[in-house]
């Protein structure tokens, strides 16, 4: 019996809107997102990058693997799904801990600075109580990599 097909959306997910105001521009903010080193100092300890895009577009590929509660190694594959350039992108899960997973990462100018947003649509296949746990605790890790991108762009790493 293969893999179920993870980037198919089933009926019922649980979305997470998280809106942030940095003071930079938003090339700059756009780059951090997509850059891999932006990626490993947002996530917590024990990411590891297997494989990052060169030049990111649709059809790219992130292939990570991390420890979790630091024990056992899981895999996660993503295809970037959408891709505007200096603006967004998605990324969808297609290998990996969730029913269903897509990511979209959104920058657009704010004031003197930029407006950054996660919008993350997830399914864990657990019913509403796993979504609900899942749910706090993904929002729980934005608080952290928020603090984190903001030291990367202001210059505080």
């Amino acid at each position: 019996m293969g893999e179920r097909d993870r980037s198919a959306r089933p009926r019922r997910t649980t979305k997470l809107r998280v809106t942030e105001d940095f003071d930079a521009p938003p090339e700059r903010v756009f780059a951090l997102t997509l850059s891999e080193e932006g990626f490993v100092d947002a996530m917590p300890p024990g990411v590891e990058v297997l494989s990052w895009p060169e030049r990111f577009g649709e059809g790219e590929v992130l292939d990570l693997r991390w420890g979790v509660a630091g024990v056992h190694p899981v895999r996660w594959v993503a295809v970037v799904d959408a891709y505007e350039e200096g603006r967004s992108f998605s990324d969808l899960q297609v290998r990996g801990p969730f029913r269903y997973w897509r990511h979209t990462h959104t920058v657009e100018p704010h004031g003197a600075g930029t407006r950054h947003t996660d919008l993350v649509e997830f399914g864990t296949g657990l019913g509403p109580a796993g979504d609900l746990a899942a749910a706090i605790a993904i929002r729980g890790a934005f608080g952290p990599r928020l603090k984190r991108m903001r030291a990367a762009l202001e210059g505080r790493t």
